[in-house]
């Protein structure tokens, strides 16, 4: 048995927009599915999730039927940002209420179908009091892709509560993840801020990855590793560079801070039990979960980074995980509803968000978290060109999170992570840099003066520094967009739609972006290719990289077998003064 109601209402923000409410209810017992399902193969999709996988538009990924719960999309599944809004290239949109019991496929097991599913199992929704499965979620309709998006997310989304330190927009990042793995210590790190300066790169921030301390948790430096910390991160700051490190919200059994954390019930428990509920975590570890729904555990864990900052000048930190996955299967905390959801990384950003009033940190999972202005990083990519998490997914990816509400976005490491001795060639390191440029931030790790790059006819070092300057020339229309951001929630980077959404190129493009409405950007994603086809939407473009070849080009437009040298980038920029009508 089912109740099924519809009711149609006017949006909240503009009356315009036509919206209806779908609400199903199970009342037979919790066992029941409800399930609605929307064809995919008539218009184009958007929003949703960060995915392995990431195509745009939307509708080209698959996913089986999952749990709509933030996940490590580094090992599949839904990913690590996520939000319950998919939008339509012909006005359609679908927001989904944040209490249903929410699980997603797509294209799995029936191509062209795009399904919801409500339903109760033992994870993640654990549903202790048997309550009857509900679905509900809002329907709505205006003109085009660009008129919905601008609409339903002024109604769904709060919008950035300022932006992030201005220097990470200006200057690279640096971590030393990639490039030395587990392998760091003081006179690594120090060593590799000085090669950064001495081959002429200026930095934001110098990122100490995983492995700084004796346990995960412990949140203090190792000091068989890092002697004198204090000593190393003041070198580091005298040079220019703030310095950062990598936390998150796991606790060694036998770490430092395990016993007191346990003590306090500041680690999610066991139901029915003060004893921690333990999770596997990276490598295999064993650790308690920080207790992010307890304000004395999130004071307690600040106040531990604090000590950590005042102690050793430590400038921000980079938080890593946050999302459902890595939670125990099942368990209780001080103020979390019986249905999860989504809500850890919800509390978990919150709780970062507070660690920096500099606006240095970072974070790779959300979920309702659009208001605070820092940096949210694209999960690991691999050194590969293609989909498989690798090259091609950088640019729908950053679409996809600025469509969620996330315009400060950080791709990963400039060439990837170089997980399983996989290091990236020098070819694609120089495209991954390219596409990297007019993006909001700059990450390197792998450095381009090591010597795994010295036995190619590619000069990596000066085409690095030629893009990095490239970068911090055009810092300021970042920017000038990122606050915009701030003040109407619109994305910095924006898919080619946003100048035309009845374009039906434009609607599909997924190699080409925009930076505002000032720069359309169209690097070289193709092993070997030393030119590509370009789409220029309407308008008048002036060519940047070949300005005294050619004057502007009226879009719409192909440009065809347009030549990009290794060390070239082609980008245009708007001539907004140009106003163009087409002739259809």
């Amino acid at each position: 048995m089912l109740n099924i109601s519809l009711s149609q209402q006017d949006s909240e923000s503009d009356s315009s927009l036509d919206c209806y409410t779908i609400n199903w209810e199970g009342l037979k017992d919790s066992r029941q599915e409800l399930t609605d399902c929307f064809n995919v193969s008539t218009t184009h999709w958007y929003g949703g999730y960060e995915d392995t996988y990431q195509y745009w538009p939307f509708e080209k990924n698959v996913m089986p039927a999952s749990p709509f719960v933030s996940n490590d999309a580094f090992k599949g599944g839904i990913g690590n940002v996520l939000g319950r809004y998919f939008i339509s290239a012909n006005g359609v949109g679908i927001s989904l209420h944040d209490d249903i019991p929410l699980y997603f496929s797509l294209n799995n097991p029936i191509n062209g179908s795009m399904c919801f599913t409500a339903k109760y199992e033992r994870y993640p929704y654990f549903n202790l009091n048997n309550m009857l499965p509900k679905l509900s979620y809002k329907l709505c309709h205006a003109e085009n892709v660009r008129d919905i998006h601008t609409k339903m997310s002024a109604m769904l989304m709060k919008i950035p509560n300022g932006i992030p330190n201005e220097s990470l927009f200006r200057y690279p990042i640096w971590s030393t993840w990639a490039q030395y793995h587990y392998d760091i210590n003081q006179s690594t790190v120090v060593k590799f801020t000085n090669e950064i300066l001495d081959n002429g790169f200026n930095c934001s921030q110098i990122e100490i990855d995983d492995d700084w301390t004796p346990h995960y948790g412990d949140n203090f430096f190792d000091s068989r590793k890092f002697p004198n910390a204090t000593d190393m991160i003041a070198i580091i700051k005298r040079n220019g560079c703030a310095v950062t490190a990598w936390v998150h919200p796991f606790f060694n059994t036998d770490g430092s801070y395990f016993k007191e954390a346990m003590d306090k019930k500041y680690l999610l428990r066991r139901l029915g039990s003060d004893f921690p509920a333990l999770s596997s975590w990276w490598d295999g570890n064993m650790t308690g979960v920080l207790d992010v729904s307890n304000a004395n555990a999130t004071d307690w864990y600040l106040g531990k980074l604090h000590d950590l900052q005042t102690e050793t000048g430590l400038d921000s930190f980079k938080f890593d995980a946050g999302e459902q996955t890595w939670l125990p299967k099942i368990y209780s905390g001080s103020n979390l509803p019986e249905n999860p959801n989504c809500n850890y990384p919800q509390k978990y950003v919150q709780m970062a968000f507070r660690a920096d009033p500099s606006r240095r940190q970072e974070v790779r999972s959300a979920y309702g978290t659009q208001e605070f202005p820092i940096f949210v990083r694209q999960i690991d990519k691999i050194s590969a060109w293609g989909h498989n998490n690798a090259l091609s997914t950088i640019i729908p990816s950053v679409f996809t999170l600025g469509i969620l509400g996330y315009p400060f976005i950080l791709p990963d490491m400039i060439g990837g992570n170089a997980y399983e001795g996989r290091f990236p060639d020098p070819e694609l390191f120089v495209r991954w840099l390219q596409l990297n440029t007019f993006l909001p931030s700059m990450q390197f790790s792998i450095v381009p003066w090591d010597e795994r790059f010295n036995n190619s006819d590619i000069d990596v070092l000066t085409i690095s520094k030629k893009f990095a300057n490239l970068h911090a020339n055009i810092s300021d229309v970042l920017i000038k967009y990122a606050n915009m951001s701030a003040s109407t929630g619109q994305p910095i980077i924006r898919p080619l739609w946003w100048i035309d959404p009845y374009d039906e190129i434009a609607l599909t493009c997924e190699d080409e972006f925009l930076v505002g409405d000032e720069y359309l950007v169209a690097p070289i994603i193709t092993k070997d290719a030393r030119s590509r086809d370009i789409y220029l939407p309407s308008g008048l473009w002036i060519d940047m990289l070949k300005a005294n070849e050619t004057s502007g080009r009226k879009g719409p437009v192909w440009i065809y077998n347009y030549t990009v040298e290794i060390d070239e980038l082609a980008y245009f920029k708007k001539n907004n003064s140009f106003k163009y009508v087409s002739e259809n």
